[in-house]
Parts: C-alpha cells; sequence; structure tokens
C-alpha cells in the first residue's frame, strides 16, 4: 500500500502543482540565465556577442547591437541583465536609471508613458518620473545612474 500511495503521489503531485503555480512556476525554477525580454543574460565579464560589456561598475552598450535595437523603435528599454531602465531622450541624450521600484523592489514590470514622462511599475502602477530628482508616487525617485554616449557606445556607470 505504501508503494502504491509514493507512486500515486509521485506522478499526480507535479500536475497539481503546475496546475495551481502556473507556468510563472517553471519561469522561477528554470535552471537556463536567460530572460528574454531583455537583452543579456546577466553576469558580468565581456558580452561581445550581446552588445555589452561589463568592468566592476561601468557598463558600455553599443547601440547598433541588435540586442539594443528596440532603444530607436521605443525609445526606452527594461535592461534587465544589468538592473537599468535606459530612457533615449533624443538622439544624443540617455538616461539610465535602476530598475528596482522603490516602492517594493519590483524589478521586471516596467512600462514608460510618454505622455507624462514616467517609468510605471506594473506591479502596483506607482509612476516615477525621468528628471533624476523627483520621487515618484512610491518610496522616492528611481536612482540615476551617469551616462555618456560616445562613436555609438553607450557607457553608464552604475554608482
Amino acid at each position: 500500500m505504501e508503494n502504491k500511495r509514493r507512486e500515486f503521489l509521485k506522478n499526480v503531485c507535479p500536475s497539481v502543482a503546475l496546475a495551481f503555480f502556473g507556468v510563472t512556476m517553471l519561469e522561477a525554477c528554470s535552471s537556463g540565465g536567460e530572460d528574454s525580454e531583455t537583452p543579456g543574460n546577466g553576469g558580468g565579464g565581456s558580452n561581445n556577442d550581446k552588445g555589452y560589456t561589463v568592468s566592476g561598475n561601468t557598463v558600455v552598450i553599443t547601440l547598433s547591437n541588435s540586442n539594443f535595437s528596440s532603444l530607436n523603435s521605443n525609445g526606452w528599454i527594461n535592461f534587465g541583465a544589468e538592473a537599468m531602465l535606459i530612457l533615449k531622450i533624443d538622439a544624443s541624450t540617455y538616461r539610465t536609471f535602476t530598475n528596482v521600484c522603490p516602492h517594493q523592489g519590483n524589478t521586471s514590470q516596467w512600462s514608460y508613458n510618454t505622455s507624462q514622462d514616467r517609468f510605471v511599475c506594473g506591479a502596483h502602477n506607482n509612476t516615477y518620473p525621468t528628471d533624476c530628482s523627483t520621487s515618484g508616487t512610491a518610496g522616492g525617485p528611481l536612482k540615476c545612474f551617469t551616462t555618456s554616449l560616445k562613436d555609438g557606445k553607450l557607457t553608464v556607470i552604475k554608482s
């Protein structure tokens, strides 16, 4: 009887767990380190094929790399691999911010409201202006990083 119960639990429990927790459980438990919604795959060191390199707290992004093409079409990206929101102001000006929400630390559910010039955290719909000093609707301002552009490369100093 004990073996039948164990076999039943072994076969049924994974199905029940998937039904209860859904696909997000699979994503959270996956062994892969890649996030398909953001460029790069995390970690430090050289990621030339990904279009960026990391050295200490400095990230250098090659803007012509296809992983960063949505900066031209959308005007912003959530660069999850390096925990940054990147906003294109004009052809030669970019601003970068932490993608960690000051309210409760969420990182993946950002959108950008162009009419209000604010990032919106999808977890609780708190909004954060892009002027690097004004507080958002909860938890203070988004932390700004020093950003410069030269020869098609965006350099971000995360400090």
